[in-house]
Protein backbone atom coordinates (compact mmCIF):
# COMPACT_ATOMS: atom_id res chain seq x y z
CA UNK A 1 0.00 0.00 0.00
CA UNK A 2 1.82 3.32 -1.04
CA UNK A 3 2.53 5.84 1.88
CA UNK A 4 0.88 9.58 0.63
CA UNK A 5 3.93 11.99 1.52
CA UNK A 6 2.28 14.95 3.72
CA UNK A 7 3.80 18.03 4.67
CA UNK A 8 4.96 17.03 7.80
CA UNK A 9 6.88 13.21 6.47
CA UNK A 10 8.21 15.18 3.77
CA UNK A 11 10.19 17.31 6.13
CA UNK A 12 11.16 14.36 8.16
CA UNK A 13 12.40 12.74 4.92
CA UNK A 14 14.54 15.55 4.20
CA UNK A 15 16.24 15.25 7.38
CA UNK A 16 17.04 12.35 7.14
CA UNK A 17 18.37 12.09 3.36
CA UNK A 18 20.64 15.57 4.79
CA UNK A 19 21.46 13.69 7.53
CA UNK A 20 22.86 10.72 5.43
CA UNK A 21 24.43 12.64 3.12
CA UNK A 22 26.22 14.35 5.95
CA UNK A 23 27.38 11.48 8.24
CA UNK A 24 27.66 9.25 5.62
CA UNK A 25 25.69 5.90 5.31
CA UNK A 26 28.13 4.05 7.92
CA UNK A 27 27.32 7.02 10.18
CA UNK A 28 23.68 4.78 10.91
CA UNK A 29 25.09 1.49 11.80
CA UNK A 30 26.72 2.93 14.67
CA UNK A 31 25.07 1.10 18.00
CA UNK A 32 24.13 3.20 20.52
CA UNK A 33 27.37 2.61 22.92
CA UNK A 34 29.57 3.90 19.93
CA UNK A 35 27.48 6.58 19.09
CA UNK A 36 27.21 8.25 23.05
CA UNK A 37 31.03 8.00 23.30
CA UNK A 38 31.77 9.51 20.10
CA UNK A 39 29.16 12.06 20.98
CA UNK A 40 30.79 12.23 24.27
CA UNK A 41 34.56 12.07 23.32
CA UNK A 42 33.93 14.82 20.33
CA UNK A 43 32.29 17.35 22.78
CA UNK A 44 35.22 16.42 25.30
CA UNK A 45 37.60 16.87 22.64
CA UNK A 46 36.19 20.39 21.53
CA UNK A 47 36.40 21.83 24.92
CA UNK A 48 39.68 20.54 25.86
CA UNK A 49 41.31 21.74 22.62
CA UNK A 50 39.48 25.12 23.02
CA UNK A 51 40.75 25.46 26.78
CA UNK A 52 44.01 24.08 25.70
CA UNK A 53 44.73 26.90 23.33
CA UNK A 54 43.08 30.18 24.90
CA UNK A 55 45.32 29.18 27.82
CA UNK A 56 48.69 28.38 25.46
CA UNK A 57 47.93 31.73 23.70
CA UNK A 58 47.56 33.55 27.22
CA UNK A 59 50.15 32.07 28.80
CA UNK A 60 52.36 33.12 25.00
CA UNK A 61 51.30 36.47 26.02
CA UNK A 62 52.38 36.74 29.31
CA UNK A 63 56.01 35.57 28.30
CA UNK A 64 56.67 37.65 25.58
CA UNK A 65 55.47 40.72 27.75
CA UNK A 66 57.52 39.97 30.56
CA UNK A 67 60.19 39.55 28.10
CA UNK A 68 59.35 43.19 26.61
CA UNK A 69 59.38 44.78 30.37
CA UNK A 70 62.67 43.27 31.35
CA UNK A 71 63.90 43.68 27.99
CA UNK A 72 62.81 47.80 28.50
CA UNK A 73 63.93 47.95 32.08
CA UNK A 74 67.44 46.15 31.19
CA UNK A 75 68.20 49.38 28.30
CA UNK A 76 67.44 51.71 30.54
CA UNK A 77 69.68 50.91 32.71
CA UNK A 78 72.44 50.20 30.60
CA UNK A 79 72.15 52.84 27.31
CA UNK A 80 73.63 55.47 29.87
CA UNK A 81 76.52 53.22 31.08
CA UNK A 82 77.56 52.65 27.50
CA UNK A 83 77.91 55.77 26.94
CA UNK A 84 80.27 56.57 29.57
CA UNK A 85 82.01 54.08 27.77
CA UNK A 86 82.61 55.81 24.85
CA UNK A 87 82.72 59.05 25.89
CA UNK A 88 81.77 60.28 22.42
CA UNK A 89 84.78 58.21 21.03
CA UNK A 90 83.06 55.66 18.47
CA UNK A 91 86.22 55.16 16.29
CA UNK A 92 87.64 51.31 15.60
CA UNK A 93 90.70 51.46 17.94
CA UNK A 94 88.45 52.77 20.99
CA UNK A 95 88.80 50.73 24.28
CA UNK A 96 84.78 50.93 24.79
CA UNK A 97 84.58 48.08 22.13
CA UNK A 98 86.15 45.68 24.37
CA UNK A 99 84.44 46.95 27.51
CA UNK A 100 80.99 47.32 26.13
CA UNK A 101 81.11 43.16 25.96
CA UNK A 102 81.61 43.16 29.50
CA UNK A 103 79.04 45.24 30.47
CA UNK A 104 76.06 43.69 29.01
CA UNK A 105 77.27 40.06 29.48
CA UNK A 106 74.71 40.40 32.75
CA UNK A 107 72.17 39.63 30.01
CA UNK A 108 72.14 36.65 28.36
CA UNK A 109 69.30 37.13 25.79
CA UNK A 110 71.44 39.98 24.34
CA UNK A 111 72.20 39.22 21.26
CA UNK A 112 73.74 42.55 19.98
CA UNK A 113 74.07 46.73 20.04
CA UNK A 114 74.34 49.26 17.60
CA UNK A 115 74.83 52.86 17.78
CA UNK A 116 73.45 55.57 15.94
CA UNK A 117 73.76 59.19 15.40
CA UNK A 118 70.91 61.44 15.37
CA UNK A 119 70.54 61.56 11.98
CA UNK A 120 70.65 58.09 11.97
CA UNK A 121 73.97 56.83 10.65
CA UNK A 122 75.52 53.70 12.30
CA UNK A 123 78.69 55.12 14.47
CA UNK A 124 79.08 51.71 16.26
CA UNK A 125 78.41 47.69 16.04
CA UNK A 126 79.23 45.03 18.07
CA UNK A 127 80.06 42.00 17.79
CA UNK A 128 77.66 39.04 18.43
CA UNK A 129 77.42 38.28 21.96
CA UNK A 130 77.97 34.58 23.62
CA UNK A 131 76.85 31.88 21.82
CA UNK A 132 74.23 33.98 19.51
CA UNK A 133 74.64 34.20 15.73
CA UNK A 134 74.89 37.37 14.27
CA UNK A 135 71.89 39.00 13.24
CA UNK A 136 72.66 41.76 10.71
CA UNK A 137 71.51 45.45 10.93
CA UNK A 138 71.21 48.65 8.78
CA UNK A 139 73.69 51.32 8.31
CA UNK A 140 71.31 53.94 8.97
CA UNK A 141 67.87 54.04 10.87
CA UNK A 142 64.69 54.60 8.36
CA UNK A 143 62.97 58.24 8.88
CA UNK A 144 60.08 56.06 10.62
CA UNK A 145 62.67 54.71 13.23
CA UNK A 146 63.79 57.82 14.07
CA UNK A 147 60.39 59.51 14.39
CA UNK A 148 59.31 56.56 16.67
CA UNK A 149 61.99 57.31 19.71
CA UNK A 150 60.42 60.67 20.33
CA UNK A 151 61.83 62.42 23.25
CA UNK A 152 63.21 61.81 26.40
CA UNK A 153 64.12 58.23 27.50
CA UNK A 154 60.86 56.27 25.48
CA UNK A 155 62.40 52.67 24.74
CA UNK A 156 60.43 51.62 21.08
CA UNK A 157 60.37 48.19 20.64
CA UNK A 158 59.10 45.40 18.48
CA UNK A 159 58.84 41.76 17.34
CA UNK A 160 62.02 41.22 14.20
CA UNK A 161 60.70 37.85 11.80
CA UNK A 162 63.55 36.33 10.78
CA UNK A 163 63.74 34.24 7.19
CA UNK A 164 65.83 31.35 9.57
CA UNK A 165 64.89 31.39 13.28
CA UNK A 166 62.64 32.69 16.12
CA UNK A 167 62.29 36.31 15.94
CA UNK A 168 63.71 38.56 17.71
CA UNK A 169 63.23 41.73 20.10
CA UNK A 170 64.85 44.75 18.35
CA UNK A 171 64.57 47.98 21.29
CA UNK A 172 65.91 51.54 19.95
CA UNK A 173 66.01 53.97 22.43
CA UNK A 174 66.82 57.72 21.79
CA UNK A 175 69.36 59.21 23.92
CA UNK A 176 69.45 63.04 24.83
CA UNK A 177 71.69 65.55 25.57
CA UNK A 178 72.20 68.21 28.54
CA UNK A 179 69.97 70.44 26.80
CA UNK A 180 67.43 67.79 26.12
CA UNK A 181 67.82 66.89 22.48
CA UNK A 182 68.55 63.64 20.98
CA UNK A 183 72.12 63.23 20.14
CA UNK A 184 72.29 59.32 19.51
CA UNK A 185 70.00 56.17 19.19
CA UNK A 186 71.33 52.95 21.18
CA UNK A 187 69.78 49.78 19.30
CA UNK A 188 69.61 46.45 21.21
CA UNK A 189 68.31 43.21 19.55
CA UNK A 190 67.24 40.66 22.16
CA UNK A 191 66.84 36.91 21.79
CA UNK A 192 63.00 34.93 22.06
CA UNK A 193 64.67 31.62 22.05
CA UNK A 194 64.34 31.13 25.65
CA UNK A 195 60.40 32.07 25.66
CA UNK A 196 59.69 29.86 22.33
CA UNK A 197 61.30 27.27 24.39
CA UNK A 198 59.53 28.12 27.52
CA UNK A 199 56.61 28.19 25.55
CA UNK A 200 56.89 24.73 23.94
CA UNK A 201 57.22 23.01 27.45
CA UNK A 202 53.99 24.61 28.57
CA UNK A 203 52.41 23.45 25.07
CA UNK A 204 54.21 20.25 25.85
CA UNK A 205 52.68 20.11 29.51
CA UNK A 206 49.37 21.31 28.32
CA UNK A 207 49.14 18.52 25.69
CA UNK A 208 50.23 15.68 28.29
CA UNK A 209 47.12 17.66 30.86
CA UNK A 210 45.03 17.59 27.70
CA UNK A 211 45.57 13.92 26.76
CA UNK A 212 45.14 12.75 29.79
CA UNK A 213 41.68 14.29 30.82
CA UNK A 214 40.38 13.18 27.69
CA UNK A 215 41.34 9.88 27.82
CA UNK A 216 39.80 9.48 31.79
CA UNK A 217 36.77 11.13 30.08
CA UNK A 218 36.48 8.68 27.44
CA UNK A 219 37.01 6.18 29.73
CA UNK A 220 34.23 7.57 31.89
CA UNK A 221 32.39 7.90 29.12
CA UNK A 222 32.99 4.57 27.83
CA UNK A 223 32.05 3.06 31.46
CA UNK A 224 28.98 4.83 31.02
CA UNK A 225 27.72 3.20 27.50
CA UNK A 226 28.74 0.14 28.59
CA UNK A 227 26.24 0.17 31.39
CA UNK A 228 23.32 0.84 28.98
CA UNK A 229 24.44 -1.22 26.01
CA UNK A 230 25.43 -4.38 27.68
CA UNK A 231 22.45 -5.95 27.96
CA UNK A 232 22.19 -5.30 24.62
CA UNK A 233 25.05 -6.90 23.63
CA UNK A 234 24.28 -10.18 25.36
CA UNK A 235 21.21 -10.45 23.65
CA UNK A 236 22.74 -9.92 20.10
CA UNK A 237 25.58 -12.79 21.33
CA UNK A 238 22.70 -14.81 21.96
CA UNK A 239 20.95 -14.58 18.67
CA UNK A 240 24.12 -15.30 17.00
CA UNK A 241 25.14 -18.10 19.37
CA UNK A 242 21.38 -19.40 18.28
CA UNK A 243 22.24 -19.01 14.55
CA UNK A 244 25.85 -20.84 14.78
CA UNK A 245 23.57 -23.75 16.44
CA UNK A 246 24.07 -23.03 20.11
CA UNK A 247 20.86 -23.53 21.47
CA UNK A 248 21.94 -24.06 24.70
CA UNK A 249 22.79 -20.68 25.07
CA UNK A 250 20.99 -18.22 27.96
CA UNK A 251 21.25 -14.73 28.65
CA UNK A 252 21.57 -13.37 32.15
CA UNK A 253 18.43 -11.66 33.64
CA UNK A 254 19.32 -8.91 36.14
CA UNK A 255 16.87 -6.66 35.13
CA UNK A 256 13.01 -5.92 36.10
CA UNK A 257 12.78 -3.47 32.61
CA UNK A 258 11.94 -4.32 28.96
CA UNK A 259 15.21 -5.51 28.30
CA UNK A 260 14.68 -8.29 31.12
CA UNK A 261 11.36 -9.42 29.39
CA UNK A 262 13.06 -9.62 26.27
CA UNK A 263 16.05 -11.52 27.59
CA UNK A 264 13.32 -13.86 29.54
CA UNK A 265 11.37 -14.55 25.98
CA UNK A 266 14.63 -15.52 24.31
CA UNK A 267 15.41 -17.75 27.03
CA UNK A 268 12.43 -19.58 26.23
CA UNK A 269 12.50 -19.37 23.05
CA UNK A 270 16.07 -21.11 23.08
CA UNK A 271 14.90 -23.49 25.52
CA UNK A 272 12.13 -24.97 22.99
CA UNK A 273 14.58 -24.65 19.96
CA UNK A 274 17.02 -27.03 21.78
CA UNK A 275 14.71 -29.28 22.41
CA UNK A 276 13.33 -29.79 19.15
CA UNK A 277 17.21 -29.96 17.83
CA UNK A 278 17.76 -32.54 20.56
CA UNK A 279 14.54 -35.08 19.18
CA UNK A 280 15.65 -34.62 15.75
CA UNK A 281 19.39 -34.94 16.37
CA UNK A 282 18.12 -38.36 18.29
CA UNK A 283 16.18 -39.28 15.28
CA UNK A 284 18.67 -38.77 12.79
CA UNK A 285 21.31 -40.72 14.64
CA UNK A 286 18.90 -43.79 14.74
CA UNK A 287 18.48 -43.07 11.06
CA UNK A 288 22.27 -43.18 10.62
CA UNK A 289 22.68 -46.33 12.39
CA UNK A 290 20.09 -48.02 10.57
CA UNK A 291 21.62 -46.85 7.81
CA UNK A 292 25.03 -47.89 8.95
CA UNK A 293 23.42 -51.59 9.59
CA UNK A 294 22.09 -51.58 6.03
CA UNK A 295 25.06 -50.97 3.90
CA UNK A 296 26.57 -53.46 6.43
CA UNK A 297 24.50 -56.16 5.67
CA UNK A 298 24.52 -55.21 1.94
CA UNK A 299 28.44 -55.24 1.75
CA UNK A 300 28.05 -58.73 3.49
CA UNK A 301 25.73 -60.18 0.86
CA UNK A 302 27.51 -58.82 -1.41
CA UNK A 303 30.58 -60.54 -0.19
CA UNK A 304 28.80 -63.39 0.37
CA UNK A 305 27.05 -63.51 -3.31
CA UNK A 306 30.82 -62.56 -4.59
CA UNK A 307 32.66 -65.61 -3.14
CA UNK A 308 29.22 -68.05 -3.66
CA UNK A 309 29.69 -67.23 -7.53
CA UNK A 310 33.80 -67.52 -7.26
CA UNK A 311 32.49 -71.31 -5.15
CA UNK A 312 30.05 -72.25 -8.14
CA UNK A 313 32.84 -71.33 -11.06
CA UNK A 314 35.26 -73.14 -8.19
CA UNK A 315 33.11 -75.99 -8.32
CA UNK A 316 32.67 -76.71 -11.79
CA UNK A 317 35.80 -76.47 -13.29
CA UNK A 318 38.19 -77.72 -9.88
CA UNK A 319 37.29 -81.26 -11.07
CA UNK A 320 38.03 -80.88 -14.19
CA UNK A 321 41.76 -79.29 -13.16
CA UNK A 322 42.24 -81.79 -10.11
CA UNK A 323 41.91 -84.80 -12.85
CA UNK A 324 44.71 -83.71 -15.17
CA UNK A 325 46.77 -82.35 -12.23
CA UNK A 326 46.49 -85.39 -10.38
CA UNK A 327 47.69 -87.59 -13.09
CA UNK A 328 50.34 -84.97 -13.79
CA UNK A 329 51.55 -85.45 -10.22
CA UNK A 330 51.61 -89.08 -10.31
CA UNK A 331 53.79 -89.24 -13.48
CA UNK A 332 56.07 -86.90 -11.89
CA UNK A 333 56.49 -88.47 -8.67
CA UNK A 334 56.81 -92.03 -10.57
CA UNK A 335 59.24 -90.90 -12.52
CA UNK A 336 61.27 -89.04 -9.66
CA UNK A 337 61.34 -92.75 -8.50
CA UNK A 338 63.39 -93.43 -11.44
CA UNK A 339 65.39 -90.68 -11.16
CA UNK A 340 69.10 -91.45 -9.52
CA UNK A 341 70.27 -88.81 -6.61
CA UNK A 342 72.67 -87.08 -8.82
CA UNK A 343 70.57 -87.05 -11.82
CA UNK A 344 70.33 -83.41 -12.81
CA UNK A 345 67.20 -83.78 -14.27
CA UNK A 346 65.25 -84.03 -10.42
CA UNK A 347 65.41 -80.38 -10.06
CA UNK A 348 62.84 -79.96 -12.90
CA UNK A 349 60.67 -82.88 -11.55
CA UNK A 350 60.44 -81.78 -8.51
CA UNK A 351 59.77 -78.29 -9.68
CA UNK A 352 56.50 -80.22 -11.52
CA UNK A 353 55.53 -81.71 -8.23
CA UNK A 354 55.49 -78.58 -5.97
CA UNK A 355 53.15 -76.71 -8.77
CA UNK A 356 50.94 -79.36 -9.45
CA UNK A 357 50.70 -79.58 -5.78
CA UNK A 358 50.28 -75.49 -5.64
CA UNK A 359 47.45 -76.17 -8.24
CA UNK A 360 45.79 -78.04 -5.85
CA UNK A 361 45.81 -75.59 -2.73
CA UNK A 362 43.69 -73.25 -5.20
CA UNK A 363 41.67 -75.46 -6.30
CA UNK A 364 41.10 -76.95 -2.87
CA UNK A 365 40.60 -73.25 -1.15
CA UNK A 366 37.75 -72.66 -4.45
CA UNK A 367 36.04 -75.74 -3.18
CA UNK A 368 36.51 -74.48 0.33
CA UNK A 369 34.66 -71.37 -0.89
CA UNK A 370 31.77 -73.28 -2.69
CA UNK A 371 31.02 -74.94 0.43
CA UNK A 372 27.68 -74.73 1.82
CA UNK A 373 26.46 -73.86 5.93
CA UNK A 374 28.10 -76.78 7.81
CA UNK A 375 24.38 -79.00 8.39
CA UNK A 376 26.34 -80.65 11.57
CA UNK A 377 26.67 -77.96 14.85
CA UNK A 378 28.13 -79.47 17.76
CA UNK A 379 28.84 -77.55 21.06
CA UNK A 380 33.05 -76.74 20.88
CA UNK A 381 34.80 -75.39 23.83
CA UNK A 382 37.29 -72.89 21.91
CA UNK A 383 39.99 -73.34 24.61
CA UNK A 384 40.18 -76.44 24.47
CA UNK A 385 40.55 -76.33 20.41
CA UNK A 386 43.00 -73.67 20.75
CA UNK A 387 45.36 -75.54 23.38
CA UNK A 388 45.19 -78.84 21.16
CA UNK A 389 46.17 -76.54 18.09
CA UNK A 390 49.03 -75.11 20.10
CA UNK A 391 50.19 -78.85 20.88
CA UNK A 392 50.08 -79.48 17.45
CA UNK A 393 52.06 -76.66 15.59
CA UNK A 394 54.83 -76.14 18.68
CA UNK A 395 57.03 -79.28 17.00
CA UNK A 396 56.61 -77.75 13.45
CA UNK A 397 59.96 -76.07 12.14
CA UNK A 398 57.90 -72.41 11.81
CA UNK A 399 56.95 -72.74 15.20
CA UNK A 400 59.71 -73.48 17.15
CA UNK A 401 61.22 -69.95 17.85
CA UNK A 402 57.81 -68.40 18.09
CA UNK A 403 56.47 -68.48 21.97
CA UNK A 404 52.99 -69.45 21.74
CA UNK A 405 50.02 -67.99 24.64
CA UNK A 406 46.90 -68.77 25.53
CA UNK A 407 44.81 -66.46 27.58
CA UNK A 408 42.86 -67.17 30.19
CA UNK A 409 44.79 -70.57 31.27
CA UNK A 410 41.35 -72.21 31.90
CA UNK A 411 37.63 -72.27 29.87
CA UNK A 412 35.72 -73.05 28.82
CA UNK A 413 34.64 -70.94 25.80
CA UNK A 414 32.11 -72.66 24.20
CA UNK A 415 30.07 -71.89 20.84
CA UNK A 416 28.09 -74.10 18.46
CA UNK A 417 29.97 -74.75 15.39
CA UNK A 418 31.61 -77.12 13.17
CA UNK A 419 35.16 -78.28 14.82
CA UNK A 420 37.11 -78.54 11.61
CA UNK A 421 36.31 -75.56 10.17
CA UNK A 422 36.81 -73.79 13.35
CA UNK A 423 39.85 -75.21 13.32
CA UNK A 424 40.93 -74.54 10.16
CA UNK A 425 40.43 -70.77 10.68
CA UNK A 426 42.62 -70.32 14.05
CA UNK A 427 45.18 -72.92 12.32
CA UNK A 428 45.23 -70.48 9.38
CA UNK A 429 45.08 -67.24 11.51
CA UNK A 430 48.74 -68.84 13.41
CA UNK A 431 49.95 -69.75 9.99
CA UNK A 432 49.76 -65.80 8.74
CA UNK A 433 51.00 -64.76 12.22
CA UNK A 434 54.47 -67.19 12.18
CA UNK A 435 55.13 -66.31 8.42
CA UNK A 436 54.59 -62.61 9.19
CA UNK A 437 57.54 -63.06 12.05
CA UNK A 438 59.59 -64.92 9.85
CA UNK A 439 59.20 -68.19 12.78
CA UNK A 440 60.28 -65.74 15.48
CA UNK A 441 58.25 -63.47 18.04
CA UNK A 442 55.83 -64.29 20.29
CA UNK A 443 51.78 -65.05 19.42
CA UNK A 444 49.26 -64.55 21.73
CA UNK A 445 45.69 -66.35 21.75
CA UNK A 446 43.03 -64.35 23.87
CA UNK A 447 39.43 -65.46 24.44
CA UNK A 448 36.69 -63.36 26.31
CA UNK A 449 33.35 -63.98 27.24
CA UNK A 450 30.90 -61.37 26.62
CA UNK A 451 27.38 -63.02 27.69
CA UNK A 452 26.26 -63.71 24.14
CA UNK A 453 29.20 -64.25 22.07
CA UNK A 454 32.95 -65.27 22.32
CA UNK A 455 35.87 -63.56 21.74
CA UNK A 456 38.87 -64.78 20.03
CA UNK A 457 41.90 -62.68 19.32
CA UNK A 458 44.82 -63.67 18.00
CA UNK A 459 48.28 -61.29 18.14
CA UNK A 460 51.54 -61.03 16.83
CA UNK A 461 54.74 -59.63 17.17
CA UNK A 462 55.76 -58.79 13.94
CA UNK A 463 55.39 -55.85 11.66
CA UNK A 464 52.14 -55.63 11.81
CA UNK A 465 49.56 -54.74 8.69
CA UNK A 466 50.07 -51.46 6.69
CA UNK A 467 47.34 -49.21 6.67
CA UNK A 468 46.76 -48.84 2.55
CA UNK A 469 46.31 -52.69 1.96
CA UNK A 470 44.45 -53.23 5.19
CA UNK A 471 41.30 -52.82 3.73
CA UNK A 472 41.98 -55.32 0.81
CA UNK A 473 43.38 -58.23 3.15
CA UNK A 474 40.11 -60.27 3.13
CA UNK A 475 39.38 -59.97 -0.99
CA UNK A 476 39.92 -63.14 -2.47
CA UNK A 477 43.36 -63.90 -4.69
CA UNK A 478 44.99 -60.90 -2.98
CA UNK A 479 48.07 -61.73 -1.16
CA UNK A 480 51.26 -59.85 0.14
CA UNK A 481 53.07 -63.10 0.09
CA UNK A 482 55.47 -63.59 -2.56
CA UNK A 483 56.05 -65.89 -5.76
CA UNK A 484 54.64 -69.57 -4.48
CA UNK A 485 53.83 -69.00 -1.06
CA UNK A 486 50.21 -67.56 -0.51
CA UNK A 487 46.92 -68.23 -3.06
CA UNK A 488 45.62 -65.14 -1.45
CA UNK A 489 42.19 -67.49 -0.23
CA UNK A 490 43.14 -68.24 3.08
CA UNK A 491 42.02 -65.25 4.85
CA UNK A 492 38.87 -64.95 2.24
CA UNK A 493 37.94 -68.73 3.19
CA UNK A 494 38.20 -67.78 7.16
CA UNK A 495 36.00 -65.01 7.04
CA UNK A 496 33.58 -66.91 5.18
CA UNK A 497 33.56 -70.01 7.55
CA UNK A 498 33.43 -67.61 10.44
CA UNK A 499 30.43 -66.02 9.08
CA UNK A 500 28.88 -69.32 8.28
CA UNK A 501 28.94 -69.63 11.56
CA UNK A 502 27.16 -66.31 12.75
CA UNK A 503 30.22 -64.66 13.84
CA UNK A 504 32.20 -61.91 12.11
CA UNK A 505 36.25 -61.73 11.16
CA UNK A 506 38.27 -58.31 11.43
CA UNK A 507 41.72 -57.06 11.76
CA UNK A 508 41.99 -54.75 14.71
CA UNK A 509 44.23 -51.48 14.86
CA UNK A 510 47.24 -51.48 17.18
CA UNK A 511 50.03 -49.86 17.78
CA UNK A 512 52.36 -52.85 16.82
CA UNK A 513 51.96 -56.53 15.39
CA UNK A 514 48.83 -57.72 13.89
CA UNK A 515 45.50 -58.38 15.74
CA UNK A 516 42.60 -60.73 14.34
CA UNK A 517 39.58 -60.54 16.39
CA UNK A 518 37.15 -63.73 15.68
CA UNK A 519 33.34 -63.11 17.48
CA UNK A 520 31.18 -66.41 17.58
CA UNK A 521 27.82 -66.33 19.18
CA UNK A 522 28.02 -68.28 22.09
CA UNK A 523 26.18 -71.82 22.82
CA UNK A 524 23.40 -69.94 25.04
CA UNK A 525 22.03 -67.38 22.96
CA UNK A 526 22.62 -69.20 19.31
CA UNK A 527 19.09 -70.26 18.00
CA UNK A 528 19.49 -70.32 14.43
CA UNK A 529 21.08 -74.08 14.34
CA UNK A 530 18.97 -77.09 14.18
CA UNK A 531 21.01 -79.03 15.93
CA UNK A 532 21.73 -77.47 19.67
CA UNK A 533 21.98 -80.50 21.76
CA UNK A 534 25.49 -82.33 20.74
CA UNK A 535 28.34 -82.98 23.14
CA UNK A 536 30.79 -80.61 23.27
CA UNK A 537 34.59 -81.69 22.40
CA UNK A 538 37.03 -82.61 24.58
Amino acid sequence: MPVRLTAGNRLTYARLNLFSVIYGPQYVKLGIGAKLFLYTGAILAVVLLTAFFVLERNQASQWHRALFDQSRAFVRFATPEVMKLFRGQFAGDSPAHHQVGRLLAANPDLMRVALYSARGRRLYLSDPFGLHRAVPLPETLESTDLGEGGRGEDVHAWLRELPDGPPVLDLLVPVAGPTGERILFARYLVSTRQVAERIGEIRVRFALIAIGALGISLLLAGLVARRFTRPLEELTRGVRAIGEGRLDTKIPVDRQDEVGELALAFNEMAASLDASRRSLTERNRELHSANEELRRVQMQLIRSERLAAIGQLAAGVSHEIDNPVGIILGYAELLLEDLAEDDPRRDDVLGIIEECRRCRRITGGLLGLARSVPEEMIGVDLHDLAAGIFDSLRPQKLFRQVELVLRPANGPFRVMGDADQLRQVLINLLLNAAQAMEGQGRIEVELRAGGEQVELLVRDSGPGVPKEIAERIFEPFYSTKSGDEGTGLGLSLCRKLVEDHGGSLDLVETESGACFRLILPGTETEKSFDNQKGDFLP
